[in-house]
This record gives structure tokens, sequence and C-alpha cells, in this order.
């Protein structure tokens, strides 16, 4: 997607900054980047297959339409320059307070949001529409078709991410399911979630479907900072917040340690994995136990500890294999089982 710069936000910054000298005006405008090639030149140059063709027929179009946007954008910065030094003077007579103030303008982002986006970037409110940061509408219809427990039902969910999301795939499923005839045990794990993002979609995924018990197995996904950099504190709040909901609605919780790990893939510059997982799970232990009767803790890291902090049962490194979650089911289950059972 190409972004095109408001011309006003363009202009105002230019007369601040020469005001407040926060950039030095260029003698010329810089020339843009020659005319766009057409597709049948680039498809003789390249020897392009027509499939070829097909995918960069829609690019090409943009990006030529991006170019007549900033040449039009040029022509009236151009003209608009003119204008510079009469505003520039006025703009002298300023206090330093108040150029202090405009440079402050000047050199701050005119957006921020949680997804950055860069200075002089476009803004498409009309997508943000379709935005499900929180992942609210992935078990919307699947909530709604669920119904309330039968009688004597003790209805049990899993929060997570996708190392739950591939749990729950083999909780009643495939050629050995890990709970099999347990149609009780109902997945609500989503890949890439962090803890903040099951905070937020606690009640409609879990409290309103009237579980006896919730079992939560997050927090590596914001060591990884999947939706921003998480300290370990932030970790905590969201999973204490989620207990404390859990037992305002009589929700007993099974409560996992974070699964080993060395490394995320998809973040590479992460590398306190190890180090923070074992803090968290420190943490997460202790305070189960300062929640007797509310909260059950389950050790799913030791068994699947490998040496230097590495998962033994893994293809990735992150998430369990089959045999790794073989491993753990049983162990969650007896939490499960003594918390049902707890008065």
């Amino acid at each position: 997607m190409f972004f095109r710069p408001s011309i006003a936000l363009l202009a105002t910054g230019c007369v601040l900054a020469a005001a407040t000298g926060a950039v030095a005006q260029p003698a010329t405008l810089p020339s843009l980047p020659a005319a766009v090639p057409s597709l049948e030149a680039l498809k003789t140059s390249l020897n392009l297959t027509e499939a070829q063709v097909s995918t960069i027929a829609p690019l090409l179009a943009e990006i030529a339409n991006a170019r007549e946007s900033l040449v039009q954008s040029q022509a009236n910065l151009v003209s608009m320059r003119g204008g510079l030094a009469d505003k520039s003077m006025f703009l002298a007579r300023l206090s330093e307070e108040q150029k202090a103030r405009l440079a402050d303008v000047v050199n701050r982002p005119y957006f921020t949001s949680r997804i950055p986006i860069a200075n002089g970037q476009h803004v498409d409110w009309a997508s943000r529409l379709d935005w499900d940061l929180a992942d609210l509408l992935v078990y919307r219809e699947a909530n709604a078709q669920l119904g309330p427990p039968a009688p004597g039902e003790n209805r049990v969910i899993f929060i997570g991410d996708s190392i739950t999301e591939n749990w729950q795939r083999t909780f009643n499923s495939g050629n050995a399911p890990l709970y099999p005839g347990k149609t009780n045990y109902i997945g609500r794990g989503r890949t890439s979630e962090t803890t903040q993002q099951m905070l937020l979609r606690f009640r409609p995924d879990v409290i309103d479907l009237k579980p006896k018990a919730v079992v939560i197995l997050a927090g590596t996904n914001d060591i990884a900072g999947n939706f921003g950099r998480s300290t370990d504190k932030m970790i905590q709040d969201n999973l204490i917040s989620m207990i404390d909901l859990a037992s305002l609605n009589k929700i007993k919780v099974v409560l996992c340690a974070i699964l080993p790990t060395t490394r995320y893939s998809w973040q590479p510059s992460v590398t306190d994995g190890t180090v923070r997982v074992i803090a968290l799970n420190k943490w997460i232990k202790e305070y189960s136990a300062t929640r007797p009767g509310e909260v059950f803790f389950v050790d799913t890291h030791t068994p699947l500890a490998g040496p230097n902090g590495t998962m033994s049962y893994s293809n990735d490194g992150t998430h369990p294999s089959a045999e790794g979650y073989a491993i753990i089911s049983p162990l969650v289950e007896q939490a499960i089982n003594a918390a049902i059972a707890a008065k």
C-alpha cells in the first residue's frame, strides 16, 4: 500500500521548521523518479510469464498513481515556498518559548497509535472498521452456537495462544485424542496472542460461557513482543486481572507455567526468552500459592525442558510436538479435577 503525505501538513511543517530551525531548507526540491515503465516493457525486458504479469499489473498501476500524486504534491510545495519568507518573518517575532513549542510540534509524529505509522503517512481510517485487535470476532459465532452448559456439565475453557490453539485440535479428534469423550473441554486459543488480548476477550470467550474452570497458558508471546514490548510486571498484571475476573464469577483457575523456549523464530532480536520464562514461572507458582482454592498451578515447563532452556518435545523450539502435548495433558487434567472438586 502507498501512503500519500498531506500537503497542508507538509506545508505547515516547512513553515514551522523554517522559523524554528528544525530543518534546513534545500535550495531545490528533490527530483522525482523517471516515469514508471509500461507493463509491456517490463514483460519484454524481464521475460515475465502471464502469471507474473497479472500479479504485478495492479502494483504497477498503484505505483503510477502514487507518482502522479507526488508530482502534484511537489508542484503545490513549489508554489507554497514563495510565501515562506514572509511567514518566516512573522514567526521570527515569536518568543523563544513559543518557538520551542512550535519546534516540539514539528518534531512530534503527527499521528501515533498502537500500530506505529511513520511521519507524514496517510491513515486509512475506513480500514480500521475491520480491525479486530483483541480477536473478539474469532469465536463470536462459535460461542453463540455453544449455548449454556447442560445440567451437571463441568465445562472447562482453555484460553491461550497458538500453543493452546494447536492443543485444542486434538482434544477429541485425531488418531490419539488427548481428552477422549471430554466434550466439556472447550478450546479458545488464538495464534500470536498476548495476555493483553486474552484479558480483553476473557468475558466473551470465558465468563459468558459459564465454565466451572478455566485453563490459562499464556505469556510467551508477550515476551516475544507480539503486541509491543511487555515487561514482566505487565504480564503479571494481566494474569492477575484474568484470575480476579474468574474468581468474581466463581470460576476456578488452572494456571500453567510458560513452556520452555530459547528463541522466537519470528522475532530473532528477542534473546532473553529463557531467563524471562524462568523468572515468570517462579512468580506464577508463588502467586498461585497466595490464592488457595482459587488458583491451581501446573508445572508444564519442567517436563518439557531440555538442555540450556530448550524445549525437548518441539519441532520449532516454541510449540510442543504431539509427544509434548501428550506429556502435559494429564498433568493439566489432574489440576482441572482438583479445581472442580474444590469448594
